[in-house]
């Protein structure tokens, strides 16, 4: 199967690989032959078409995302232009913070985007995004929707392993995703949102 790379992502020492499938379109992640994320030695590069073999394993919804591969048969092909890939193929959510995952997503005080409910879930983990306001980085690892005076700003944690940028202009192509389930013993279980990077 033909697989764009369109996401890498820092996982503790491990690099969370997304990509699309080429023939359909179907958001992929992919894991090693045994599940894990793939190791820093992987060679998978953002724009990179390749050809793998692999099982779906998907985990608990909404990351239904997740296969592990068993053949890698070898870089394909560049992408010359992946925003305009994306753009021809792909679902864009183009607005403000409550176009992500089709309005499911709800807030903490302090502006941190998450899902909760087990039984209102969006199709999947990830999705791009145009946003329709500058995302300023505050220097240390969250990328702030200023929302103006007397409103809780919104924050997403930038995962991505390209160097932060002072500023991701209004209009540019972002991809977001949401992490994985992460237990509480003070709330409710929950996914975070997420920002993976830009092109």
């Amino acid at each position: 199967m033909e697989v764009l790379v369109t996401s890498k992502t820092s996982w503790g020492n491990s690099y969370c690989i997304g990509g699309l499938e080429i023939a359909t379109n179907r958001f992929v992640r992919l894991m090693t032959t045994i599940g894990s994320y793939q190791p820093l030695t992987a060679p998978y590069q953002i724009g990179q078409v390749w050809d793998l073999d692999y099982h779906n394993n998907p985990a608990a919804p909404p990351h239904i995302e997740d296969v592990w591969i068993y053949r890698n048969n070898g870089l394909i092909r560049n992408i010359p232009n992946i925003i305009n890939y994306i753009s021809q193929n792909c679902l864009v959510w183009d607005g403000d913070f409550n176009v992500l995952f089709g309005g499911l997503l709800r807030w903490t005080g302090n502006g941190s985007g998450h899902i909760n409910n087990p039984n209102n879930l969006p199709n999947n983990s990830v999705g791009f995004w145009i946003c329709d306001r500058d995302l300023t980085y505050d220097g240390a690892k969250y990328y702030i929707y200023n929302r103006g005076f007397l409103q809780t700003n919104k924050r997403l944690p930038y995962k991505g392993v390209l160097p932060a940028i002072p500023v991701i202009p209004a209009g540019t192509l972002i991809r977001v995703s949401l992490a994985k389930w992460f237990p509480s013993e003070h709330v409710e279980s929950r996914c975070y949102l997420q920002l993976s990077g830009w092109y």
